[in-house]
């Protein structure tokens, strides 16, 4: 699996679980840092756009917010600390950063990931905060979807 690949990871809730009606997560996996970045510009913002019910303006404003802090805090914590702060009740980014970083990192969302893949994938032997090799990468993907439906993080 490419170790430049970035996730984007997000739930729905508030204003936007009363209209689903049922917890949403979603993961987009792309390619690396720029398409990624790109994704939570367009997509990402056209997703908050529509639970928010902007208008065309709205929208605009909203964009140029985010470009503005996609400039003054690259570093993908940060930035994700501040996004969150914009769309509080609409829907929170739980996780935006390259695959490695789930894979290896002990934040709090790596850490807890790691904890399920390894209890749904691993032998029972292993500690929750143990790195995930590279050739594993593709189980840590697909075992998100199922930890994402969890409450844990």
């Amino acid at each position: 699996m490419d170790n430049r690949l970035w996730g984007l990871c997000f739930l729905d809730e508030g204003v936007a679980l009363s209209v689903i009606s049922r917890k949403e997560t979603r993961c987009q996996w792309l390619s690396d840092e720029d398409q990624a970045r790109h994704y939570l510009l367009n997509d990402y913002l056209d997703h908050v756009a529509e639970l928010g019910e902007l208008d065309q303006q709205q929208t605009s404003a909203a964009r140029d917010r985010f470009e503005l802090l996609m400039e003054q805090y690259p570093e993908p914590e940060t930035l994700v600390e501040y996004l969150n702060d914009l769309t509080s009740g609409l829907t929170r980014i739980l996780w935006f950063g390259p695959l490695s970083a789930l894979a290896e990192d002990y934040g709090d969302f790596p850490l807890a990931l790691r904890a399920y893949y390894w209890e749904e994938y691993g032998e029972g032997e292993e500690d929750p905060v143990t790195p995930v090799v590279e050739d594993d990468w593709i189980y840590l993907v697909e075992a998100m979807d199922d930890f994402l439906l969890q409450d844990d993080y």
